[in-house]
């Protein structure tokens, strides 16, 4: 488990994610795939997220698009955590960490790396950046995916 009182540690983690995502590039040949936009109305983050869902999994999920560094780091973290997941599993998970994001009481053992975000709630300006992607998937999984 990480250490979340460490904060060079945690800015590490961050820094990573948004200048080397693991998930950026949205894949143009896709079946079974689901994108939604997201654009922030608070500063100029705009992100395309893609999930890819086969078998009753998420098979993949992208993203792409312009981000600050919370936005590009969360929605890296969360398209890595959401894999082989089902539809419900996702959700739950996503439920879990916008409970952290916001302030509210959530399971702190199961967000893994997303754990870095853990005093974002503090930020009020940097809460939209922290689920601008995972809102994006919670919409694709509830309005799209079957």
């Amino acid at each position: 488990m990480l250490d979340k009182k460490d904060k060079i540690m945690l800015r590490q983690i961050i820094m990573e994610h948004y200048t080397e995502p693991e998930n950026k590039g949205i894949l143009t040949d896709a079946k079974n795939s689901f994108i939604k936009f997201q654009d922030s109305q608070s500063c100029a983050d705009a992100i395309d997220v893609q999930i890819i869902y086969e078998d009753s999994k998420i098979v993949d999920a992208r993203f792409d698009g312009v981000s600050c560094s919370i936005s590009g780091a969360a929605v890296d973290i969360l398209c890595s955590l959401v894999k082989n997941k089902t539809k419900q599993e996702a959700l739950k998970y996503l439920n879990n960490y916008h409970n952290m994001i916001t302030g509210k009481e959530y399971d702190e053992e199961s967000l893994g790396e997303l754990i870095v975000f853990w005093e974002i709630h503090h930020q009020g300006n940097r809460i939209n950046c922290a689920l601008l992607g995972a809102d994006g998937i919670r919409s694709i999984l509830e309005n799209e995916v079957k």
